[in-house]
């Protein structure tokens, strides 16, 4: 709901994951306890729960009335960075 009455959905949106896969730059430590120190096991697992989140909003987008225009994988293997950005655009707003 808007400040006056009923917000317009956007049109175009962008949502971002495994964004955390940074953490590996800013903090190794962190990263390494957060894998589980499992290298290429917590990096798979880590991807898989990517996967599922983004397979999850794209359900929920659709539901919204949102279709899937793009998708990009931006990955940087030797500093184990890998992140998904996925475009929804607005085709048919939910009648409520």
């Amino acid at each position: 709901m808007g400040l006056f009455g009923e917000a317009k959905p956007k049109r175009i949106v962008a949502k971002q994951y495994g964004r955390d896969s940074f953490l590996g730059l800013a903090n190794p430590i962190a990263a390494f306890f957060l894998l589980g120190g499992q290298g290429m096991k917590g990096q798979l697992r880590s991807q898989a729960r990517v996967v599922e989140s983004m397979e999850k909003d794209a359900v929920s987008m659709a539901k919204q009335g949102y279709r899937i225009v793009s998708t990009l994988e931006y990955e940087r293997p030797a500093l184990g960075i890998r992140y998904l950005k996925v475009t929804y655009e607005l085709v048919d707003p939910p009648a409520d």
